[in-house]
């Protein structure tokens, strides 16, 4: 592909991403990590991080810290919470391409971008920001600068690596420096760059990870003392393999490898191909360009499956280092079958795209129907033999779908979101936590657009010494039909229609079947 096409398709990709970023924040997390940010505005003391005004010890404040900034600096709204995320996100995808070209040719390093840029899971990390993101961002930064520093040493170099290693420690905790340790590790273990090791500049990386990390540990010691810090070396990650960590699920080993496969849709096939054929070349000592993506990402990827707790969005952090491995398959001669497999799964995932669209919210439906009718006419013209036209065609496609989910889908699913649109409800009324209270119903989302912890109420009792003209009561059937039988009759309802956003079915997205499977929240207006 040229530099130009390369150039063109990012745009696109800016514009898909920049789309996702003014919708609503989810619940559960990133509505919370955004209420929280939103908190810490009114603090004094930002190495303490408080949630609903209690002491917080779950996640690093790096996500926080940042949002609340782009709080300050641009005001309150959607994107301005996911702003630092996106650019961390941008980041990744440049430090992909720079740590693909340290051993690979331009053309591998730009499939690369393409292949993570354009996966599944980079529309959902750019749109449902978690801290995550910023943490897949800056570990592969850290993995490019340090295979970089084997290359060709430099005190430049240990400075931004040891920068990026404690901006990963600040995201999600140890993950930020054992990701980098061990896809930098396998590489120089199976090249024997062991003298690398010994130049006395690498000692900067360790100094300048202790000072940035300095500001969160003293905020841990003065809110939690030393079981803060223990919690943060230790509990937070390696006690989820040991047990120690209260979060615990039902999850096997294997969880993660059923996973993966749709978080790098539409380019799992040539995942599996580059998996295979890299695999196979190191067991018969082949040798590889580079080992950091390959037994890197496969390292990182069995580190997580021994976890005791898991999530899809825990993988994000391998899908650079995959995105290379499967980068380097597209650029072999590679199979005609393989080829034909790949093109009709973008077949079904556009006519997935097409029937969401057309089927399931009509209204507003034609031109995102125009435009993934353009991308689809765009699949039908690359050639089975150009595997650049291939990569561009698949991008593209994946460009056109976003756009019709981030354009269409999702701003009316989200309007399904009862907590979020109770929230904005109440902060357009002007209404404070002494005029609006949450009766067996609350939410994240409920809190951050409310723009305060909305006042949690039990039952009438609770209820009735607050209920005076002016008083909303956000609650669900039950305990509204409680409070009319109490004689509280409001002067005025509002109905609202409420289902979880991360956890959809078919009956959520059939409008003929949609209202019977949502729950009702109602608001009473006194």
């Amino acid at each position: 592909m040229g530099e130009r096409t390369f150039i063109l398709l990012l745009v696109l990709l800016a514009v898909v991403v920049a789309m996702g970023a003014v919708l609503d924040v989810m619940e559960v997390d990133a509505a919370q990590y955004a209420a929280m940010s939103r908190e810490m505005l009114g603090s004094s003391d930002w190495t303490m991080l408080y949630h609903r005004g209690a002491d917080y010890l779950d996640k690093p404040p790096l996500l926080f810290w940042l949002s609340a900034t782009s709080y300050k600096v641009f005001g309150i709204h959607n994107w301005s919470y996911k702003l630092p995320s996106i650019l961390f996100a941008a980041l990744g995808l440049f430090a992909t391409y720079r740590l693909a070209l340290l051993h690979h040719a331009r053309e591998v390093a730009r499939t690369a971008v393409l292949v993570l840029g354009g996966s599944a899971a980079f529309l959902l990390m750019t749109n449902d920001v978690r801290t995550d993101t910023i943490l897949t961002g800056a570990v592969i930064t850290a993995i490019w600068l340090g295979m970089a520093w084997l290359d060709r040493p430099s005190v430049q170099l240990a400075l931004g690596c040891g920068a990026a290693i404690a901006a990963g420690l600040l995201a999600k905790g140890p993950m930020g420096l054992m990701a980098p340790a061990l896809a930098i590790g396998a590489h120089v273990l199976l090249t024997r760059q062991w003298r690398r090791l010994l130049d006395a500049r690498l000692l900067l990386v360790p100094l300048v990870v202790a000072l940035l990390l300095l500001p969160m540990c003293l905020g841990l010691w003065k809110q939690f003392g030393a079981e803060g810090l223990r919690f943060f070396f230790w509990e937070q990650s390696f006690g989820r393999i040991t047990g120690e960590n209260v979060w615990k699920d039902d999850s096997t080993f294997l969880y993660f490898t059923h996973e993966l496969p749709w978080l790098l849709l539409p380019w799992t096939l040539f995942l599996l191909a580059g998996l295979w054929h890299d695999l196979r070349a190191v067991v018969r000592r082949e040798a590889l360009p580079e080992y950091a993506s390959l037994i890197g990402a496969l390292l990182i990827f069995i580190g997580l499956s021994a976890s005791q707790f898991k999530l899809p969005h825990y993988l994000y952090v391998t899908l650079p280092l995959f995105s290379i491995v499967t980068a380097r398959v597209l650029h072999r001669k590679g199979s005609r079958t393989l080829v034909r497999i790949h093109g009709g799964l973008l077949a079904l995932l556009w006519l997935v795209a097409m029937v969401l669209v057309a089927w399931s919210f009509p209204t507003g439906r034609w031109p995102f129907i125009a435009v993934l009718l353009t991308g689809g006419l765009a699949v039908l013209r690359w050639t089975r033999r150009a595997q650049g036209m291939l990569v561009d065609a698949t991008f593209l496609l994946m460009m056109t779908i976003g756009i019709a989910i981030n354009g269409h889908l999702y701003p009316n699913i989200l309007r399904y979101q009862a907590n979020a649109q109770a929230g904005k409800w109440a902060a357009q009324q002007g209404l404070g936590p002494e005029r609006f209270y949450g009766m067996q119903v609350s939410g994240t989302a409920l809190d951050h657009y409310a723009g305060f912890a909305v006042p949690w109420l039990s039952d009438v009792e609770e209820a009735r010494p607050v209920i005076r003209p002016g008083v909303a009561i956000y609650t669900d059937p039950p305990h509204a039909r409680d409070l009319r039988d109490a004689g509280f009759i409001p002067g005025r309802t509002i109905l609202l229609r409420n289902f979880s956003v991360q956890h959809l079915s078919l009956e959520h997205l059939d409008p003929a079947r949609r209202d019977a499977v949502a729950d009702e929240r109602i608001i009473l207006l006194y």
